[in-house]
């Protein structure tokens, strides 16, 4: 297979370039060996889709990638060159990548294309690139699946790719039409991976100090919950992390501030 050249987007700057230099100079940073951190990668969790991305369809014959036209409003899923992997895709053109964000406070995420534009749909399932601002026809929420992704539109019905490659957004279940594969940059997913990781360690700090401050038992060992850190992320986004540490320190044994 040919390798395409590396396309840039919007967003993409010299200042991410640097930072991933100045990572990869760091003595005994090791954590550039937990992945790719180049090309494309197929996600596997909600938090990798933000940034370019693109959808793949195998619903037709060849498989196909969906793409927005940059003269027009109209998304269809074009077929993927005769040379192309359809599990190791790389977009060919601007014209197939989305740019992913989640709406604040909620499940849903816009999608834009390269050309400014929303993806988006009526009550009709009409699949447009149209709008320049984003409303409530351009919100969807991603469904994971074990076969990929189905994508849910504000009026309740799933993006499908159909068997001539049009796009539309009216089927009220999800069969083989509507189930995508969603692909990211890998770089991006690794980023998203790791300041996930290390909000997670920063919330497991700020118990582990707690409980130093408060325990009094153990004959010198450290008892520590063994509660998921989630419930404690779940806390923080509501403003409510102090109350969930010290329910967390009352169902340990002796907690002399619980007590």
């Amino acid at each position: 297979m040919k390798r395409t050249s590396k396309l840039s987007f919007k967003g993409d700057s010299g200042i991410e370039k640097k930072k991933r230099k100045k990572r990869k100079a760091e003595p005994g940073n090791e954590e550039s060996s937990t992945g790719p951190q180049d090309g494309w990668i197929t996600i596997d969790s909600i938090d990798d889709i933000k940034g370019p991305i693109i959808f793949l369809s195998s619903a037709t014959e060849p498989a196909s990638v969906l793409t927005c036209s940059e003269t027009s409003s109209k998304v269809s899923f074009t077929s993927l060159s005769p040379d192309s992997t359809f599990l190791n895709y790389e977009p060919a053109s601007v014209a197939q990548v989305f740019v992913a964000k989640r709406l604040p406070d909620s499940a849903k995420i816009s999608f834009r294309s390269s050309f400014d534009r929303y993806l988006g749909t009526d009550k009709f399932g009409i699949v447009s690139c149209e709008r320049e601002a984003m409303g409530p026809a351009e919100e969807w929420e991603v469904v994971l699946r074990e076969d990929g992704a189905a994508l849910q539109s504000s009026f309740d019905k799933f993006l499908k790719c159909g068997e001539d490659g049009a796009a539309r957004a009216d089927s009220e279940v999800v069969g083989f039409r509507e189930v995508f594969q969603i692909r990211c940059q890998a770089a991006n997913k690794y980023r998203s991976k790791k300041a996930k990781s290390e909000k997670e360690l920063d919330i497991a700090a700020m118990e582990l100090e707690q409980i130093k401050k408060s325990h009094s038992w153990g004959g010198g060992r450290l008892i520590l919950s063994q509660e998921d850190t989630l419930e404690l992320k779940k806390a923080k986004r509501e403003g409510q992390l102090n109350e969930a540490l010290l329910d967390r320190r009352a169902k340990l044994k002796s907690d002399k501030f619980c007590k």
